[in-house]
């Protein structure tokens, strides 16, 4: 009789920012533009250490792939296809935007 294995079921990890910017299919530097400029938000984080002193510690933030796939649609002032198509080594198209002031209360 042969034997079964039982495998438990869990959820894919909700990605980083390396499976986001692969799911938008642009270049990691463009996807750490779009957070630069507040177009892509993380709704969660966690601290990872590295070796046994805070100093090394570092936030890692991690979104949804609702909130990933809702980028797209959002920001229809980006031209995707066009920066999709940037190679490698050039200059991002986003590098010389900036954030917009924040409106002042009067």
């Amino acid at each position: 009789m042969p034997s079964r294995t039982w495998r438990t079921w869990s959820p894919p990890p909700p990605p980083g920012p390396e499976q986001a910017a692969a799911r938008l299919r642009v270049r990691r530097v463009d996807f750490d533009h779009m957070v630069r400029l507040g177009r892509v938000r993380f709704p969660q984080s966690f601290e990872a250490r590295f070796g046994t002193s805070r100093a090394g510690a570092v936030d890692i933030a991690l979104s949804t792939t609702a909130s990933v796939d809702a980028v797209v649609p959002a920001h229809p002032e980006v031209g995707w296809e066009q920066l999709r198509m940037v190679q490698k080594g050039r200059r991002s198209p986003l590098a010389s935007l900036h954030l917009a002031p924040a409106p002042t209360l009067a």
